[in-house]
């Protein structure tokens, strides 16, 4: 009889350890996703921001710094 019930109680605890091992992983991936769209949100931020500002050619101040020009040598 104490043998039934200790097969019993090693079946339920397997169960148990599946559940929350499957939880755990549920868990995980949800988090995964919340991150990945939070990161996708931001990005069409970004995109929406950049879309939205316009510039005005004659009011940007242009800089006399050449270093980032090419310089040709012969």
């Amino acid at each position: 009889m104490e043998e039934k019930t200790a097969k019993e109680l090693v079946k339920q605890l397997t169960r148990i350890a599946n559940a929350l091992e499957k939880s755990n992983v549920i868990e995980e991936v949800r988090e995964k996703r919340r991150i990945k769209l939070e990161k996708l949100e931001e990005k069409n931020l970004r995109a929406n921001l950049k879309e939205n500002i316009k510039v005005d050619p004659d009011r940007v101040i242009k800089s006399t710094d050449f270093r980032d020009t090419p310089t040709f040598e012969k």
